[in-house]
Protein backbone atom coordinates (compact mmCIF):
# COMPACT_ATOMS: atom_id res chain seq x y z
CA UNK A 1 0.00 0.00 0.00
CA UNK A 2 2.79 2.42 0.58
CA UNK A 3 4.54 1.93 -2.80
CA UNK A 4 0.84 2.79 -4.45
CA UNK A 5 0.46 6.01 -1.82
CA UNK A 6 4.26 7.46 -3.12
CA UNK A 7 3.54 6.51 -6.59
CA UNK A 8 -0.16 8.35 -6.57
CA UNK A 9 1.76 11.16 -5.14
CA UNK A 10 4.72 11.27 -7.47
CA UNK A 11 1.97 11.24 -9.86
CA UNK A 12 0.61 14.28 -8.48
CA UNK A 13 3.70 16.07 -8.35
CA UNK A 14 4.56 15.32 -11.90
CA UNK A 15 1.10 17.19 -13.09
CA UNK A 16 1.26 20.03 -10.89
CA UNK A 17 4.67 20.99 -11.72
CA UNK A 18 3.87 19.93 -15.22
CA UNK A 19 1.10 22.36 -15.10
CA UNK A 20 3.39 25.28 -13.21
CA UNK A 21 5.82 24.93 -16.40
CA UNK A 22 3.07 25.40 -18.73
CA UNK A 23 1.94 28.15 -16.93
CA UNK A 24 5.51 29.95 -16.85
CA UNK A 25 6.35 29.49 -19.95
CA UNK A 26 3.06 30.66 -21.23
CA UNK A 27 2.33 26.65 -22.93
CA UNK A 28 -1.39 25.89 -23.11
CA UNK A 29 -1.13 21.93 -22.99
CA UNK A 30 -3.83 20.45 -20.79
CA UNK A 31 -2.78 17.98 -18.53
CA UNK A 32 -5.47 15.02 -17.69
CA UNK A 33 -5.42 12.49 -15.42
CA UNK A 34 -8.36 10.49 -13.92
CA UNK A 35 -9.51 7.02 -13.02
CA UNK A 36 -10.71 6.12 -16.20
CA UNK A 37 -6.92 6.82 -17.93
CA UNK A 38 -5.46 4.91 -14.46
CA UNK A 39 -7.48 1.47 -15.36
CA UNK A 40 -5.86 1.09 -18.69
CA UNK A 41 -2.38 2.08 -17.38
CA UNK A 42 -1.89 5.80 -18.41
CA UNK A 43 -0.90 8.20 -15.33
CA UNK A 44 -1.20 11.47 -17.53
CA UNK A 45 -2.08 12.51 -20.60
CA UNK A 46 -1.69 15.71 -22.90
CA UNK A 47 -3.44 15.46 -25.76
CA UNK A 48 -2.74 12.62 -27.94
CA UNK A 49 0.62 11.42 -25.63
CA UNK A 50 0.20 9.16 -22.45
CA UNK A 51 2.56 9.56 -19.62
CA UNK A 52 3.19 6.72 -17.29
CA UNK A 53 5.41 8.05 -14.34
CA UNK A 54 7.61 5.07 -13.63
CA UNK A 55 10.13 4.45 -10.66
CA UNK A 56 13.22 3.14 -12.09
CA UNK A 57 13.65 -0.29 -10.97
CA UNK A 58 15.16 -3.69 -12.24
CA UNK A 59 11.89 -5.49 -10.37
CA UNK A 60 10.59 -7.98 -13.37
CA UNK A 61 7.09 -7.32 -12.31
CA UNK A 62 7.94 -3.54 -12.68
CA UNK A 63 9.10 -3.67 -16.01
CA UNK A 64 6.87 -2.52 -18.58
CA UNK A 65 5.11 -5.25 -21.00
CA UNK A 66 3.72 -4.81 -24.60
CA UNK A 67 1.42 -2.63 -24.71
CA UNK A 68 -0.81 -1.49 -28.26
CA UNK A 69 -1.04 2.41 -27.41
CA UNK A 70 2.60 4.40 -27.33
CA UNK A 71 3.37 5.23 -23.83
CA UNK A 72 6.30 7.14 -22.65
CA UNK A 73 7.72 6.35 -19.11
CA UNK A 74 8.43 9.19 -17.41
CA UNK A 75 10.83 7.68 -14.90
CA UNK A 76 12.06 8.95 -11.28
CA UNK A 77 14.69 7.56 -9.08
CA UNK A 78 14.47 7.49 -4.91
CA UNK A 79 18.24 7.30 -4.35
CA UNK A 80 19.65 7.23 -0.99
CA UNK A 81 21.72 10.08 -1.32
CA UNK A 82 23.79 9.57 1.96
CA UNK A 83 24.35 5.74 1.19
CA UNK A 84 26.19 7.30 -2.34
CA UNK A 85 28.05 9.98 -0.58
CA UNK A 86 29.30 7.52 1.50
CA UNK A 87 30.07 4.97 -1.41
CA UNK A 88 31.80 8.38 -3.19
CA UNK A 89 34.19 8.62 -0.07
CA UNK A 90 34.88 4.93 0.42
CA UNK A 91 38.54 3.75 -0.50
CA UNK A 92 36.47 0.34 -0.70
CA UNK A 93 34.22 1.38 -3.66
CA UNK A 94 35.82 0.74 -6.66
CA UNK A 95 33.72 2.50 -9.01
CA UNK A 96 33.44 5.80 -7.61
CA UNK A 97 32.85 7.68 -10.65
CA UNK A 98 29.41 5.90 -11.29
CA UNK A 99 28.49 6.78 -7.85
CA UNK A 100 28.98 10.44 -8.62
CA UNK A 101 26.96 10.65 -12.25
CA UNK A 102 24.57 9.15 -10.66
CA UNK A 103 24.61 11.31 -7.41
CA UNK A 104 24.55 14.31 -10.32
CA UNK A 105 21.75 13.17 -12.30
CA UNK A 106 19.92 12.64 -9.50
CA UNK A 107 20.42 15.98 -8.44
CA UNK A 108 20.23 18.00 -11.72
CA UNK A 109 15.95 16.18 -12.14
CA UNK A 110 14.96 16.40 -8.51
CA UNK A 111 14.74 17.39 -4.79
CA UNK A 112 14.41 15.63 -1.68
CA UNK A 113 11.99 17.39 0.98
CA UNK A 114 12.97 17.12 4.60
CA UNK A 115 10.39 14.70 4.73
CA UNK A 116 12.57 12.35 2.23
CA UNK A 117 10.35 12.67 -0.54
CA UNK A 118 11.84 13.02 -3.96
CA UNK A 119 9.80 15.68 -6.05
CA UNK A 120 10.67 16.77 -10.27
CA UNK A 121 12.53 19.68 -10.54
CA UNK A 122 11.16 22.47 -12.57
CA UNK A 123 13.95 21.95 -15.41
CA UNK A 124 13.16 17.88 -15.36
CA UNK A 125 9.40 19.07 -16.36
CA UNK A 126 10.77 21.37 -18.63
CA UNK A 127 12.12 19.49 -21.20
CA UNK A 128 9.51 17.58 -21.31
CA UNK A 129 6.93 20.52 -22.12
CA UNK A 130 9.49 21.99 -24.56
CA UNK A 131 9.35 18.44 -26.80
CA UNK A 132 5.93 17.75 -26.02
CA UNK A 133 5.11 18.81 -29.70
CA UNK A 134 7.25 16.15 -31.05
CA UNK A 135 7.00 12.69 -29.59
CA UNK A 136 9.85 11.26 -31.26
CA UNK A 137 12.28 14.00 -29.84
CA UNK A 138 10.41 14.09 -26.24
CA UNK A 139 11.55 10.57 -26.27
CA UNK A 140 14.85 10.81 -27.36
CA UNK A 141 15.05 13.52 -24.62
CA UNK A 142 13.71 11.21 -22.00
CA UNK A 143 15.71 8.55 -22.81
CA UNK A 144 19.31 10.66 -22.07
CA UNK A 145 17.65 11.55 -18.73
CA UNK A 146 16.87 7.59 -18.20
CA UNK A 147 20.62 6.67 -19.11
CA UNK A 148 21.62 9.56 -16.91
CA UNK A 149 19.87 8.45 -13.91
CA UNK A 150 20.84 4.93 -14.76
CA UNK A 151 24.57 6.10 -14.76
CA UNK A 152 25.11 5.37 -18.70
Amino acid sequence: MYRTWISILTQLDFCYIFEYVCEKEGKNFKIECNAELDMKGIDAKVGEIYFQIAKITHRKEARPGKRKMKIIQVPYAVFNVEEFQKKIQSSRTKNREKYRKLLQAFEKYFDVLENGFVVFKESYVKIIVENIENPEILQKEIDKILKELEGS
